[in-house]
């Protein structure tokens, strides 16, 4: 839309009137500042009554409020497209995670533009805005070189990104994106590379930057870390320091977290701990070779949390040496409970649990002195987990307590003497209460059209009152939750909750009911005492998902959904993917979906002296994936099936000059299996029986054409071994789907 010139026109300047248009000004207004932390435990921290050493997360309650009754939803993206707009996850398209759109309006993967974020809300206000780490809101098949870009951060009101786009990453080898593009790590481990880091540096490189250009002009950070989400993974000189420190086992750890719980106000006095979750172990039951492995992951993780506190202690300093600390709006929040995504003995590679290839203990065991926080991707055991959500039941995915009742923190600034720091704040507390509270604390308004499109209402209630030590807003208020067929509804200090096992008919969901003013632990089910109640909070619940686009109900894990059907604008709704010579990195939500399939891999390769070789393409990463290489001369296939690497080498060398390389999977009839084929110039030249592959999911990290980039697919791979030949394009074909 043209803005209408307010000056006036002559022949010349000297006859003429100059005229400006109008900016947003933000001048006096405070900076915002998000942490989010990815799948802690409600009782992970140590202001929360954890061993585990987070002095700068505890400085943050210290000089603010600490909220005990905090909610978001059950997984990632959806708590991250809440916290963002203040609306309810399903009502702005992001039920479940954003690599998924099954169709309908609520499950589309993506935050419509009909729900601004705080972002595009203060960036119109005159902030500068920047977002750096996880991102997880984009379509993952709009990952690529082509967009598009609607979705990314930098059309969502962020004028600067820096980090990585899918639920997770390496964090020495990173997925990393910078703006609308992907940039390699900027160091490598071997020089004491690590993303956090990375990302705390552009953080205050970011903020340094605005306030040499514009020190006048408030800003908003948004910065969402990798940690604590799998794989777990820390300098050694962290982990090393909680060597030993497990021994005792999830059962006492739990205990000592519970009553740090009651004696620091963090849980009500009278709160009960549950039992173990049905699927843990009582930890003197297991063999101590067992008990020795699983301790290992908890080392892994303290030691990661510890240097994600240390790194968050790191942005705040760097934020307070320019003096702005004072004048910025802190908000400190997990998206999710702990993780129970590690399985019963724990994982070291983080594709195994997508693919439902869960290690058994034998191999965990085996395998302990991986256990270390760099050799490999590890999530740790489910009683780990369970500790982590003290004294919660249940887990991340899930709407129990353990799902979806956080840590949360809220520092405002430090305007006001009168403003109570250092206090626990019980009320019943939402993520979409974020953004209303940071709105009011603005004197701004949620607008109600932007840039032409009708708003949605926000959800949240603002906690400002309560925060200034003002009173007590009402409680009257009922909010939903739904997650993978998992549901529950808080109304009036009341909760109902169904837990939901995936193929089973929802019909058959059995309805528990909790009065959480008097059962913080959810631990009394008062079902069949209150039944007129669990029936009326039933109501209420079926009443908001036809308000908010909860339905249809969907229980499919995100790898089957994502690899089953596509959209039909998808790059992935397609047979045939021809990738050209230096095309960038296409992330695995956009990659050839290979799994369960049969298909062919095929080029024409240029070797004039018949000693050139490198990898032709390479997807996953050193936890899984496939790669097609000349190595030696002999054309490869490296299956890479959870770090057991099957090769296929061609019987013969790849002759001089031009040559015709294929490739062919063919699938068995039944199950996973199949075989695989080498060609050289149509000549069969190997064949390999692979007696399993990937049933849904190759891995977290994407594709690269002509070398084996970021952390290496290929058996001991070191550096990126770029294909030193000439060729024009790679080809992916699906032969049966």
């Amino acid at each position: 839309m043209s803005v209408q010139f307010g000056g006036t026109i002559g022949t010349t300047y000297r006859d003429s009137q100059a005229w400006w248009q109008e900016q947003a000004q933000a001048t006096g207004k405070s900076n915002v500042v998000f942490i989010v932390l990815d799948d802690l435990g409600f009782g992970s921290l140590g202001c929360y009554g954890s061993e585990i050493s987070t002095p700068a997360m505890d400085a943050i309650a210290a000089d603010g409020t600490q909220l005990t009754n905090f909610h978001a939803t059950a997984l990632c993206s959806p708590t991250r497209a809440s916290l963002l707009t203040g609306r309810n996850h399903h009502a702005v398209g992001m039920a479940y995670l954003s690599h998924v759109d099954d169709g309908f309006p609520g499950y589309r993967g993506r935050i419509g533009h009909d729900s601004a974020t705080l972002a595009e809300m203060l960036v119109d206000q005159g902030y500068n805005t920047m977002a750096v780490g996880k991102w997880h809101l984009t379509p993952m098949d709009q990952t690529t070189a082509s967009g598009p870009y609607d979705q990314w951060p930098l059309a969502r009101g962020f004028e600067r990104y820096y980090g990585f786009l899918e639920g997770l990453t390496d964090q020495f080898h990173p997925e990393l994106y910078y703006d609308n593009h992907p940039v390699p790590p900027p160091a490598t481990p071997e020089e004491g590379y690590h993303l956090t880091t990375d990302l705390v540096d552009k953080s205050i490189e970011f903020i340094r930057d605005q306030t040499s250009i514009t020190p006048e002009k408030p800003f908003f950070l948004y910065f969402a870390l990798g940690a604590t989400h799998t794989p777990f993974q820390a300098p050694r000189e962290f982990v090393e320091r909680y060597r030993g420190a497990y021994e005792e086992g999830w059962d006492v750890i739990r205990e000592r977290r519970y009553q740090r719980q009651l004696e620091t106000g963090v849980i009500p006095e009278g709160t009960e701990l549950p039992p173990r979750n049905d699927d843990v172990q009582p930890w003197d039951d297991i063999a101590p070779d067992a008990q020795k492995a699983y301790a290992r992951f908890q080392e892994v993780f303290a030691g990661f949390l510890e240097h994600t506190d240390f790194e968050i202690g790191r942005l705040m300093a760097g934020i307070e040496e320019i003096g702005r600390l004072d004048d910025t709006l802190v908000v400190l929040l997990a998206d999710n409970g702990a993780s129970q995504e590690g399985g019963p003995h724990g994982v070291l590679n983080t594709t195994q649990y997508e693919n439902g290839h869960f290690p058994d203990l034998e191999e965990v065991i085996a395998k302990m002195d991986l256990i270390d926080g760099s050799s490999t991707q590890v999530n740790y055991p489910l009683g780990w987990a369970q500790a982590g959500n003290t004294p919660l039941r249940r887990y991340k995915q899930n709407t129990h307590a353990g799902g979806i009742r956080t840590s949360a923190l809220i520092r405002l600034p430090q305007g006001a003497d009168s403003i109570p720091r250092g206090v626990k704040l019980e009320r019943f507390q939402h993520v979409t209460d974020i953004v209303p509270t940071v709105l009011e604390h603005l004197e701004l308004v949620a607008p109600a059209v932007r840039r032409g499109l009708s708003q949605r209402p926000i959800d949240g209630r603002s906690l400002l009152q309560s925060l200034e030590g003002g009173g007590t807003e009402s409680e009257t208020r009922a909010q939903y939750f739904e997650t993978l067929g998992h549901r529950a509804i808080w109304k009036d200090g009341w909760k109902a909750v169904a837990f939901h096992v995936r193929g089973a008919d929802f019909e058959t969901d059995r309805w528990e009911l909790y009065n959480l003013d008097e059962d913080f632990s959810e631990t009394h089910d008062l079902a069949e005492v209150h039944p007129e109640r669990l029936r009326a909070l039933i109501e209420d619940w079926w009443e908001q998902a036809r308000n908010n686009a909860v339905l249809p109900l969907d229980d499919r894990g995100f790898a089957q959904r994502a690899n089953a059907k596509f959209s039909p604008h998808s790059p992935r709704d397609r047979k045939r993917f021809a990738y050209l010579k230096g095309v960038q990195h296409v992330g695995n939500g956009a990659a050839p979906p290979v799994p369960g399939r049969s298909f062919e891999v095929s080029t024409t390769v240029e070797r004039p002296l018949g000693t050139e070789e490198g990898v032709l393409l390479a997807h996953g990463s050193w936890n899984s994936g496939y790669a097609l290489l000349i190595h030696d001369g002999y054309f490869e296939y490296d299956f890479n099936y959870y770090g057991d690497h099957k090769i296929l080498r061609s019987n013969v060398p790849v002759p001089a000059g031009t040559s015709r390389l294929r490739m062919r999977f063919v699938i068995d009839e039944h199950g996973t299996g199949g075989t695989a084929s080498l060609y050289i110039d149509d000549i069969e030249s190997g064949v390999l029986r692979l007696e399993e592959t990937f049933e849904y999911f190759v891995s977290f990290q994407g594709l690269d054409i002509g070398a084996d980039r970021l952390s290496p697919v290929r058996l001991n791979g070191q550096g990126e071994f770029a294909f030193e030949g000439g060729f024009d394009e790679v080809v992916v074909e699906l032969l049966d789907s």
